[in-house]
Parts: structure tokens; C-alpha cells; sequence
């Protein structure tokens, strides 16, 4: 019975996770970020995007210098997203 659960809860965090990604995938293709980036911009560089909080310093400042109207969590969806596909760093805030 244990078992049963621990792989119902897994397969539910998944599919959680799964939904969470994939609304943020939905908000960075609709602000068009592919039309100023391509995917070797999200690869991590020493110095400019190496690490978690200079993950979210970057998302934040692209989104205000392109008048994206992401709420903050909608902008942190957009970085953990990021970093799930790119980036792989430690989640720290």
C-alpha cells in the first residue's frame, strides 16, 4: 500500500511539474523572446549568467526593458522554466 502511494505522489508531482513548465513555456513564447534570443544565449557563461539569482536579475531586466507584463511569479515560472531546459542551476531566490 506504501508503494502504491509514493508512486501515485510521484507521478502527481510530476504531471504538477509537467503543468507548471509548460504555462511558463507558454509565457516566454508569447512575449517573443526567440525574436531577440536564440538557444545559445541560454547557455551559462562565467561572468554574465552563472548562477540561479543572476538567472533571475536577467529575466527581470529583459522583461522590463521589454515591456512585458509578466507579474513577478509569472516572471519566476519564466526562470525556473529556463533553468529546468538550460541552465540545470541550484533553485536558490
Amino acid at each position: 500500500m506504501f508503494k502504491k502511494s509514493l508512486i501515485i505522489s510521484c507521478l502527481l508531482s510530476s504531471i504538477t511539474l509537467f503543468a507548471q513548465y509548460e504555462a511558463a513555456e507558454e509565457l516566454f513564447d508569447d512575449a517573443s523572446c526567440m525574436t531577440c534570443h536564440t538557444e545559445m544565449d541560454f547557455v551559462p557563461k562565467p561572468g554574465k549568467v552563472d548562477s540561479f539569482k543572476k538567472l533571475i536579475r536577467v529575466v527581470d531586466a529583459c522583461r522590463f526593458a521589454n515591456d512585458v507584463s509578466w507579474f513577478d511569479y509569472e516572471s519566476l515560472d519564466v526562470v525556473r522554466y529556463l533553468n529546468h531546459k538550460y541552465y540545470k542551476f541550484e533553485e536558490t531566490e
